[in-house]
């Protein structure tokens, strides 16, 4: 009876943790999406049923060109949803994503997209699970439907305390295995990884994320705060380092270290995009002073092109 109890009342500071999130952030998103947030991804989720004739209403990324160069008139192949689908969400909670640099941190930004994903899931009865890691993978929430799911998975995410500096060692060779096929994934991250370990088979997070790419329909959420991209001139910080723990002294106002800053960041973002571009990703950019609901509208408008 006790351990029903404290299940419960986890649940109930979920669900209030939750109403902190503007309903209407959700209810944008849902009136946008027709309320199906598998319209984020193209292809998996949903079974070839049949091909026939494009009418007006009709999403012309299904035109089948082959069919319609044959036939001298447009057709489009028609898909009906999965009855039994599952969304996972693989959630970075090392200790880089407790950073904001005003009132939101970039893990405040990623409770907000799971429980705007997960409120999405649910009433669409699909299944949501989730993978917390930092240095190593720290949780795994079994699938499930219901919305009682989604405040667990939140309560995960706040409850986490980073065990591990280094988030590229994250054993991700697992997650094929628990995973399966066919799945629709949300990696959601803010990939401040360390890259002296990425030569090793086992710690290549990029190897392994490439593989869950070919066999599921993925996603990538770039989770940013605007100051790692604009250094702020406000003289002498400090600054520590969450991944690795070292602090640094600097003079954000000496313009040889800002432009050396901002050369390093472009270095790495341009490693970083290449790597989506190989593996045909577009990633979803969250910045912690962004309106969510706006941020997937948009990229679902992009996408649709």
């Amino acid at each position: 009876m006790k351990k029903n109890l404290k299940v419960e009342n986890s649940f109930i500071l979920a669900e209030k943790i939750l109403q902190k999130i503007e309903l209407s952030t959700v209810k944008k998103v849902e009136g946008h999406l027709h309320g199906d947030y598998r319209s984020l991804f193209q292809g998996h989720g949903l079974d070839f049923k049949e091909i026939r004739e494009y009418t007006i209403n009709d999403d012309t990324r299904n035109i089948d060109w082959n069919v319609t160069a044959r036939m001298g008139t447009t057709y489009v192949r028609v898909y009906e949803e999965e009855r039994d689908h599952t969304v996972w969400l693989l959630l970075d909670v090392s200790s880089s994503m407790d950073f904001g640099s005003k009132f939101t941190t970039k893990k405040d930004m990623m409770v907000k997209f799971t429980a705007v994903i997960g409120y999405l899931a649910s009433k669409k009865s699909d299944r949501i699970g989730a993978v917390l890691f930092d240095g190593k993978i720290k949780d795994i929430i079994k699938p499930e439907k219901g919305i009682k799911q989604v405040y667990k998975i939140v309560k995960k995410i706040l409850s986490c305390k980073p065990r591990d500096k280094m988030t590229s060692e994250a054993d991700f060779s697992r997650l094929s295995g628990i995973i399966g096929r066919k799945k629709s994934l949300f990696f959601v991250s803010d990939f401040i990884f360390s890259t002296e370990d990425d030569k090793l088979p086992e710690t290549n997070w990029k190897k392994h994320l490439g593989e869950l790419g070919v066999r599921n329909e993925l996603r990538i959420v770039h989770i940013i705060d605007p100051v790692e991209e604009n250094l702020p001139a406000l003289g002498y910080i400090n600054l520590e380092d969450p991944e690795t723990g070292r602090t640094l002294t600097i003079d954000t106002s000496n313009p040889e270290l800002t432009t050396r800053y901002q050369e390093l960041l472009d270095e790495e973002n341009k490693k970083l995009s290449n790597f989506f571009s190989v593996l045909k990703l577009e990633p979803v950019k969250i910045y912690t002073n962004s309106d969510i609901a706006d941020v997937l509208i948009s990229y679902t408008q992009k996408t649709r092109r």
